[in-house]
């Protein structure tokens, strides 16, 4: 039987026209961009197609920039240093502003930040999963030099209240980043009406390989490259030779993603809450995140008395392939868990599973994947001396 995959956000499969986008630059249009022949013109216009897909997809000026590189984390760290370098080291501010669930990017090189002597507010969830945008009014203050919050939690689906916490940084002149990676292809994006400074995303979630990303800035913003050697201005901000056959995948990935967004605010959300009903069936199952406050492919669940790792392993043996952060193979993980930063009990902290849906999905492999779920928890909590501990 066909497995079951639904770990969406972390990578998603590679769509067959994204691939037929990508696969002349693989096999004989290998040119670079610059080169004056017909060869590197092919890949100066598959560079611009795919630029002008993500402009429209980010409803972005005409005089903002927009910028290739390897990914999400390259991005980020790349606004982080730039801003260290001309706010911070030059005296004009003094600290940073993140949540505190951001990807591991942000929350490892703002670690490195305070190393350095940096102020590093981090900015609390609430009971919801959501940061509360007043609480930026703690924190910020006109000797603030970024403040950087995620539009979507990789982890829980959690839409973040974007628009509001523009506002207040517009209000104290403070530049915002935000890392789009869980947003683009699950909700609409309007880079003329949500003020942001800096957007950042990668198209391993948008069903194109692993290894390309994007960085949006908006015109009169400041950056510094992290990787130097550039010979243009599409070079200006990340040197060195551009992976075409990245690019034109990720340009065909977001024009998918837009083509398929209304399936995926209902088609998708659809078997989402199927599965979501289906759980709730099972005694101990808690929801994280209200239904409202998600993105429509996520569900994160805590299941009282089971290990996420041993579910995970059961799951797998039935051939599901979920996820949970609580499952580190790769060293600590450094955010909170999302139970307890929503002030949830802690016996729940190592309990939680989430199911990333795609367009690829289907019902059928809901109905599958909720029998999967109630027979592992029943097997797990066969190994429990009594169900008062549940």
């Amino acid at each position: 039987m066909q497995r079951i995959y639904l770990d969406n956000n972390r990578t998603t499969a590679v769509d067959p026209q994204v691939l037929a986008a990508m696969k002349p630059f693989l096999e004989g249009s290998y040119a670079d961009l610059h080169a004056l022949h017909s060869d590197g013109a092919r890949s100066r216009k598959a560079y611009n197609e795919a630029l002008e897909k993500i402009y429209a997809t980010l409803h972005a000026g005409e005089k903002d920039s927009v910028f290739f590189c390897s990914g999400a984390a390259e991005a980020n760290s790349t606004v982080f240093y730039s801003t260290y370098i001309n706010f911070i080291l030059s005296g004009r501010k003094n600290s940073i502003i993140i949540g505190e669930r951001e990807p591991l990017s942000i929350l490892q090189i703002a670690e490195f930040l305070e190393s350095q002597g940096v102020r590093v507010h981090r900015i609390p969830i609430n009971g919801d999963g959501v940061i509360e945008h007043e609480r930026l009014l703690d924190y910020i203050t006109p000797r603030t030099a970024l403040v950087s919050v995620s539009m979507v939690d990789g982890e829980s689906g959690a839409i973040e209240p974007i628009d509001e916490i523009a506002a207040i940084c517009r209000r104290f002149e403070v530049p915002l980043h935000c890392d789009a990676t869980h947003a683009v292809g699950k909700i609409a994006l309007d880079l003329q009406s949500t003020e942001l400074d800096y957007l950042t995303f990668s198209s391993e979630t948008l069903h194109a390989p692993a290894g390309t990303g994007v960085l949006y800035m908006r015109k009169d913003s400041e950056l510094l490259p992290l990787v130097w050697g550039g010979r243009s201005e599409a070079e200006a901000y990340r040197g060195g030779p551009l992976n075409i056959a990245g690019i034109a995948a990720l340009g065909k990935a977001v024009e998918l993603a837009v083509d398929s967004l209304e399936f995926e605010m209902e088609d998708v959300r659809d078997m989402r809450d199927m599965l979501e009903e289906r759980l709730k069936e099972i005694e101990g199952v808690h929801t994280l995140v209200p239904w409202a406050l998600r993105v429509p492919n996520t569900l994160l669940v805590a299941i009282e008395g089971v290990e996420s790792e041993a579910l995970l392993y059961e799951l797998d043996k039935e051939g599901v392939s979920a996820y949970s952060y609580t499952v580190y193979p790769y060293g600590e993980w450094i955010r909170t868990a999302l139970p307890e930063a929503m002030g949830l009990q802690r016996s729940l902290n190592h309990t939680t599973v989430g199911f990333a849906l795609s367009r690829y999905n289907s019902e059928e492999e809901m109905e599958r994947t909720a029998e999967a779920v109630k027979r592992a928890v029943e097997y797990l909590r066969s190994f429990m001396p009594s169900k008062e501990s549940l």
